[in-house]
């Protein structure tokens, strides 16, 4: 299991790890301190999950240890509020974007 843990609120949301053929285990991701609408919130957030992965998906070949981390990526995303998915998309898709006028070019 994933627990999702928030310092402020009493977020805990469980999920199955999508582990292949392992016992189920339970892991906890610290939300709380992100700020999931910032680049560098979601960038922490996504080593976190990394992290966790790594440590959930030791059973199995190459192959089976990397189809449980992306579903173990996937299983959390999905238990995350979607307020926080929001954010979390929002930070992964924002561009920076420079004009300047011709006179620079």
């Amino acid at each position: 299991m994933i627990r999702f843990a928030a310092a402020s609120a009493a977020l805990a949301v469980a999920i199955l790890s999508a582990g292949a053929a392992s016992a189920a285990s339970s892991y906890r991701i610290a939300i709380g301190d992100l700020d999931l609408s910032t680049p560098r919130g979601a960038a922490t957030f996504d080593r976190r999950i990394r992290g966790l992965a790594e440590t959930a998906c030791l059973s199995g070949g190459p192959l089976d240890q990397a189809r449980c981390r992306t579903d173990f990526r996937r299983e959390a995303f999905n238990q995350l509020p979607q307020a926080y998915r929001d954010d979390y998309a929002r930070a992964r898709s924002s561009r920076v974007v420079v004009r300047t006028s011709d006179a620079q070019r």
